[in-house]
């Protein structure tokens, strides 16, 4: 990552400073666009967030393909709930046509793009849990000319281990670019998700 990366609270724990020098290290894929934004308050005592944008890298227009948050956080006595001292928390959303968004396996595709996204980048993790929603318009009446959308939202949050967290932002920049409908990245080592048929995302 550049020098516009994250910083790190201060004064961040020993332990917060390592996994952001992490996130700085990491490479994620060149088609997502990352900037910090402000964290989410309350959360917990350390936090980083970062948001994407998934850019079409043979296109023209500016209208991303798919969009995200990536949220590290940090609390140095640990969670029962995390199970760790770390969670990741993350968001994607991206526009598909409304025959992808339609099949009932749609969610379920998306959730195992989470788990084939950190075994390909050996991002060790527990305890992951997530929601897929599909939303659908149609327009009627004095709407009917008006197109239609569809979007698919995956919110999901895992523990990951001690190191390396660059690996998690990596796996997770895998994961928005297959929402994005992007070609996956060769691996031996693992078969790569499939990409479903994106639309650029509603302004």
């Amino acid at each position: 990552m550049t020098e516009s990366g994250p910083r790190a609270p201060a004064p961040a724990s020993g332990a917060f400073a390592d996994a952001l020098a992490d996130l700085r290290a990491a490479h994620p894929r060149p088609e997502v666009r990352l900037h910090p934004i402000p964290d989410p308050p309350g959360l917990a005592p350390f936090a980083v967030t970062l948001a994407a944008d998934v850019l079409d890298p043979h296109g023209a227009e500016a209208d991303p393909l798919a969009t995200g948050r990536f949220v590290l956080l940090h609390d140095p006595a640990g969670s029962p709930v995390w199970r760790g001292d770390f969670r990741v928390v993350t968001y994607i959303r991206a526009s598909l046509e409304p025959d992808v968004a339609t099949d009932h396996l749609a969610g379920a595709v998306a959730w195992d793009w989470l788990a084939e996204a950190l075994e390909r980048r050996h991002a060790a993790h527990t305890e992951a849990g997530g929601t897929a929603t599909r939303q659908l318009a149609e327009h009627f009446g004095t709407l009917a000319l008006e197109p239609g959308w569809t979007d698919i939202e995956l919110r999901a949050s895992w523990t990951p281990g001690p190191r390396d967290l660059g690996a998690h932002l990596e796996a997770w920049s895998d994961m928005i670019c297959a929402f994005a409908g992007l070609p996956p990245l060769a691996d031996d080592d693992v078969p790569a998700a499939v990409p479903l048929r994106p639309r650029r995302l509603r302004p």
